[in-house]
């Protein structure tokens, strides 16, 4: 015990020694000619003013960028929903795509994007084998959040980014022939995938093109035929496989 008691005193005096130690420096220091101490102390302070500048400008701003695509679209070719109605739908692989988009860039090369996006496409057949005409409009709808990835070329205006999602989708699609009408209704979960290169003009305004892939199918839908309503199941492979790739064209908007 006496050891330790010992030991206790011995390390109070060397902390003791060594704050005399430090007091009698600091008070040394201040002894010193007045030149020299305004002269480290104004070094120091253009030092850390340089650092935090060349950090300042390392570091991009957040951004907030609206943009609208419209364009063309194209999907697998399609087996019809219903068997009694013509076979020819190769009109329906292609069509009018458009979408909008809001992107949230936390620096300049990472960020969220939420996205709405639209597919649609006809077909109008005047003479079938039975009497009347037959018409066909499909919509397919899509919204979901996406990770984005953005790549600004160095001392130049264009900008790249390709971004991965995954959301919800719907389709629709509303028959009409002679005196019956026929829709049909769908949804599921679907995976997104696009890559995009834009131009700034202005420091607010550019253009870009921007293409876009979903993948996904439907396996459940609702029937509506002249008022009468049931549902449809088919096996995974079998339903309306609503791969798509859309490529448009638009403008965009750098909030500030």
């Amino acid at each position: 015990m006496e050891e330790h008691n010992n030991n206790i005193r011995y390390h109070l005096l060397m902390i003791f020694i060594s704050l005399c130690l430090l007091w009698a420096s600091s008070h040394s220091v201040k002894a010193q000619a007045t030149d020299t101490v305004i002269f480290k102390k104004s070094q120091l302070v253009e030092t850390i003013n340089w650092t935090t500048y060349q950090s300042e400008k390392r570091k991009q701003p957040s951004q907030t960028i609206l943009k609208l695509n419209a364009g063309f679209g194209t999907r697998p070719e399609k087996e019809p929903l219903n068997e009694d109605f013509p076979k020819d739908f190769s009109k329906l692989k292609n069509g009018f795509v458009w979408d909008v988009s809001s992107d949230f860039i936390f620096s300049n090369d990472i960020g969220v994007r939420l996205t709405f996006y639209q597919f649609r496409s006809s077909y109008h057949s005047p003479n079938t084998d039975q009497q009347g005409s037959f018409t066909i409009k499909d919509r397919i709808t899509y919204v979901g959040p996406a990770f984005v990835i953005r790549i600004p070329f160095d001392q130049s205006p264009w900008d790249f980014d390709a971004s991965v999602g995954f959301g919800y989708i719907e389709y629709r699609e509303k028959q009409t022939f002679a005196i019956d009408n026929a829709n049909f209704f769908g949804a599921t979960i679907s995976v997104q995938f696009s890559m995009g290169v834009e131009y700034k003009i202005t420091p607010q305004w550019g253009i870009g093109i921007n293409v876009q892939t979903i993948i996904g199918e439907i396996t459940e839908f609702r029937h509506e035929k002249n008022g009468e309503k049931w549902t449809a199941t088919f096996e995974a492979g079998e339903g309306e496989d609503i791969a798509q790739t859309g490529m448009g064209i638009g403008i965009r908007y750098y909030f500030k």
